[in-house]
């Protein structure tokens, strides 16, 4: 097949074709797309729409990393595109990434780990994970662990950052970047938080985007979740309703929900959960958190608040794109923790975030990098390894700057990262019954590039997901196994939509909308946040991202077997399937903008998060039958081993990732002391 040769796909449909799903992806665009540090020489080249052939219905559960699709298909039609430049081939969890961690769950390595060669190396920290959580407690390590140690980060992603990382398109000459999933941060400028932003060289202050003069004001969110139930109340922000006909209403919580089509009673529920505030929680901060997670939030709307069921499914979608699941199954604090409707004045000092519903009054600190938290990752991963990143040290230079994979795994240096390396078996020290250690350095076994290998570290930081640990560390006690299964997982599905323009947007008047039944529940533009030459214009004729955030949460079925369920839906649909639902939702609310899919969508890139979120239900928190939480279990030691993975907090976000990955980096020094 010659370079120009397109990739084969089945024959497209009418309603396919017109969609505008027949734009020709060639496999030079493939090669092009994954080429890893491409990124500038494609500044030249448009993003195309991509059209992918299906993959099968479930994956096979014996398939091995790098395997071809049961029909002999290549990986990257089950894909779909995945972007251009440094994170083309980094999307989510790729076919890679799930069928080594399928893998190591069905115990397909266990033959073959006698076997695995020894690299000879020992370190005195490894790193089991190259999200925040792990990149975090390896920057901690280091800066208060003083010179002369040595750090290496194995990560299952062929690109370390776990979900801060971007897609990147290129449309008409112009870049684009969109969040994977990590969004939104503050800018700290107080506590460990505020130093290690200084010391990272991130910005105290942003510059974004602005609409011409002469173009008809809007609002924006900054990010993608400030719209959905932070700050739902302005006037572009649009909900979208099928019955009793198509139709908009703009701005349906500034206006007390008057125009919409449900019932006056249920307006008058909805609005009661919004706005009525309770009695003031009598005892003491701990004792309210035990009451909150005694019951979901769905029951403590329905019981304690005396609201209709309407208002639980309503919120389900909201609180299911920010926690994972919906209010039936989750613990009624996972809500009160986020700042949920349904709680003002119960505790003033227990909100995390201020809530201010007024767009225009967003908290200046409250911002989003283009690509989410990439920014603040790709910071971290220049401090730890200076070479990784081409360029100077400045926040322009590392953000815009090509991603070097050469200078991650260089031998002999100080701090190594390998990624597309999965962690397959991790034999430590557990000491005097976890409480100590005689030194003796763990032996980690990973899978890479087909083969086994061992690595040996001093102390062991594992900042991957719970539901792999108790696949991968042996000896652990029962009272840390049972920790374990107590961290059920749900998935989450990121799309962004390169559009060629958003004229159709601006003639609505919308910047974010919403509505239910059909592809997702929410869509929003951004205005780009300026940083270097990195400068795309905010003008409706000009390109720009459409992001979607889509939960999968299934009212009615238990927390963990929704989790299951929801897994099996993301990774069983087709990238062709998925590309079809996302345009005819855009046609079914866009068209009366004008718009067309075949003029109006460059490319869409799909970011599958098959264990996204921890989904806490009762008891998550404050423990349950006299049991501890199970993440205070796993807060403790275990030897040479320390856990740092975010969904230990319940609540998963770069903040609570990076104090897990600190207490952790000072346990491992301690550990380290003490051996």
């Amino acid at each position: 097949m010659s370079d120009d040769a397109t990739t084969p796909r089945l024959p497209l449909t009418k309603e396919e074709e017109d969609l505008g799903m027949g734009r020709d992806i060639t496999r030079r665009d493939f090669l092009n797309a994954v080429a890893i540090g491409a990124g500038a020489a494609l500044l030249g080249a448009d993003a195309p729409a991509a059209h992918a052939q299906p993959a099968p219905a479930v994956i096979p559960a014996g398939a091995l990393p790098g395997a071809a699709l049961p029909s002999g298909q290549p990986v990257n039609p089950w894909a779909g595109f995945s972007g251009v430049g440094d994170y083309a081939r980094a999307n989510g969890n790729t076919w890679d990434v799930v069928t080594a961690g399928h893998g190591l769950r069905d115990g397909l390595y266990e033959q073959r780990i006698a076997a695995a060669a020894s690299t000879n190396e020992t370190y005195d920290l490894v790193v089991v994970g190259g999200g925040f959580s792990g990149m975090a407690a390896a920057y901690f390590y280091l800066k208060e662990g003083g010179p002369g140690r040595t750090v290496l980060i194995l990560d299952n992603n062929n690109l370390m950052g776990g979900e801060a990382k971007r897609n990147e398109f290129v449309v008409r000459g112009q870049r684009l970047i969109g969040p994977q999933g990590s969004n939104d941060t503050d800018a700290p400028s107080e506590g460990w938080r505020g130093e290690m932003w200084r010391d990272l060289g991130l910005p105290p202050d942003f510059e974004y985007g602005k609409l011409r003069s002469d173009r008809t004001p809007m609002l924006f969110g900054r990010d993608n979740f400030i719209h959905q139930v932070w700050a739902d109340d302005f006037e572009n922000h649009g909900f979208f309703f099928d019955e009793p006909t198509p139709h908009w209403v703009r701005n349906p919580w500034g206006h007390n929900l008057e125009d919409t089509p449900w019932s006056p009673e249920l307006r008058r529920e909805l609005l009661r959960w919004q706005n009525e505030p309770v009695e003031p929680w009598k005892g003491d901060p701990a004792g309210l958190k035990k009451w909150l997670d005694s019951m979901t939030y769905e029951q403590y709307l329905t019981n304690v608040r005396k609201l209709p069921a309407e208002v639980a499914r309503y919120a389900d979608p909201l609180l299911s794109a920010s926690i994972g699941l919906g209010s039936d199954v989750l613990s009624a604090y996972a809500a009160f923790y986020d700042e949920f409707p349904g709680f003002t004045g119960l505790s003033p000092s227990g909100i995390l975030f201020i809530r201010d519903h007024k767009m225009a009054n967003v908290p200046r600190d409250f911002h989003s990098f283009p690509g989410g938290n990439d920014g603040i990752m790709r910071c971290i991963i220049k401090a730890l390894i200076p070479g990784a990143i081409a360029g100077g040290t400045g926040f322009a230079n590392i953000h815009n700057g090509q991603i070097r994979l050469d200078a991650l795994d260089r031998p002999n240096a100080p701090v190594r990262m390998r990624p597309s390396t999965t962690v397959i078996r991790l034999v430590h020290d557990a000491g005097n019954g976890g409480s100590g250690s005689s030194g003796e350095p763990a032996t980690i076994t990973y899978a890479r590039d087909g083969r086994l290998y061992t690595v040996r570290g001093r102390a062991v930081i594992w900042a991957a997901a719970n539901w792999t640990a108790k696949h991968a560390i042996q000896h652990l006690p029962d009272e840390y196994r049972a920790a374990m299964d107590e961290f059920p997982r749900a998935p989450m599905l990121v799309a962004n939509v390169a559009l060629d323009n958003w004229r159709f947007l601006y003639k609505m008047g919308y910047t974010a909308c919403s509505w239910r039944g059909g592809f997702g529940f929410t869509a929003n533009i951004r205005p780009n946040m300026y940083i270097g030459d990195y400068r795309p214009p905010l003008d409706p004729d000009q390109p720009n991202i459409l992001t979607f955030y889509v939960p999968f949460n299934q009212h009615g079925l238990g927390l963990a077997e929704q989790g299951k369920v929801a897994r099996t839906r993301l990774f069983g649909t087709t990238y062709r399937e998925y590309e079809s639902a996302i345009l005819q939702q855009m046609v079914k609310m866009f068209s009366a903008g004008g718009f067309d899919p075949k003029r109006d969508v460059a490319g869409i890139v799909l970011n599958r998060w098959g264990h996204a979120y921890i989904t806490p239900g009762p008891g998550f928190y404050a423990g349950r039958d006299g049991k501890p939480a199970p993440s205070d279990v796993l807060r403790r030691p275990l030897g040479t081993l320390t856990f740092a993975h975010s969904e230990l907090a319940g609540n998963q976000n770069w903040v609570e990732a990076s104090t897990e990955g600190r207490r952790a980096a000072h346990q491992a020094l301690e550990m380290l002391k003490r051996a």
